[in-house]
């Protein structure tokens, strides 16, 4: 069964962006340790960009995989 991604856009936003459209179930310290723990694997390092010491940019699809990948990976 192929995976609808078609919800999440490959796009970059901020956290609060991407809380407010399309993750809102999540609190900003959830977010924040799951962007340390996507930092630090290199599979899916390219969906952060860190332009400054204060602005962290998330792309949206790739987020979502990320999410996707984790939850395969728990059941293992």
């Amino acid at each position: 069964m192929k995976e609808n991604i078609n919800n999440f856009p490959d796009v970059m936003v901020n956290k609060q962006e991407l809380i407010e459209k399309y993750f809102p179930y999540f609190k900003v310290g959830t977010l924040n340790k799951y962007i340390l723990n996507i930092a630090d694997n290199e599979q899916f390092k390219h969906v952060i960009l860190r332009p400054s010491t204060r602005m962290t940019m998330i792309n949206v699809r790739g987020f979502y995989l990320y999410l996707r990948w984790c939850e395969k990976r728990r059941f293992k």
